[in-house]
């Protein structure tokens, strides 16, 4: 793997490893709390894995061959929490198969709030929750529509601590 790649592959990992906050999301969706929940897997039948069960660069190598993601929109979801250009389907479908190889989404596109606990991509089911009101639109938008707000959850958050520290 080329050392760019590899990079940007371990910021987005870091990235997901450390996302979380309790500020809001900026976009909503006015659908029913009982829509929202239904984007949520069964947790008796979605149980929760360790990362140890995960081979990070497998899962980028496998999601890359079949959607090709330029890293320049790897470093911008790492730096900005969006991507540059959000018309563009298939970054976005590379992160729907990012997520449901790390079974954070599950093949059904329901989301796995406990496996994103145990992978420690948030650290409650709560920040799940709240950005379930983001996810509208086909499978891969609404995978890329809730990387979105966790990221930027916790770039506000990681922003909040910076300036407190100052």
């Amino acid at each position: 793997m080329k050392p760019g790649v590899k990079l940007s592959l371990l910021l987005l990992i870091g990235l997901m490893a450390l996302l979380d906050s309790t500020s809001g999301c900026s976009m909503t969706n006015n659908d029913g709390v009982e829509q929202r929940e239904a984007l949520l897997a069964d947790p008796s039948t979605a149980p929760a894995r360790s990362m140890k069960d995960y081979s990070v660069e497998d899962i980028y190598a496998e999601c890359n061959k079949t959607f090709a993601i330029s890293m320049d929109f790897l470093n911008e979801l790492n730096d900005t929490g969006s991507f540059p250009d959000e018309t563009d389907k298939t970054p976005m479908c590379f992160i729907r198969c990012f997520l449901q190889k790390g079974e954070i989404v599950t093949s059904d596109d329901k989301i796995n709030k406990e496996q994103a606990v145990a992978l420690g991509w948030v650290k409650s089911g709560e920040t799940i929750d709240d950005c379930l009101q983001e996810l509208t639109g086909n499978p891969c938008e609404r995978a890329y529509f809730l990387m979105r707000c966790v990221s930027t959850r916790h770039l506000v958050e990681g922003r909040s601590k910076d300036s407190k520290k100052r």
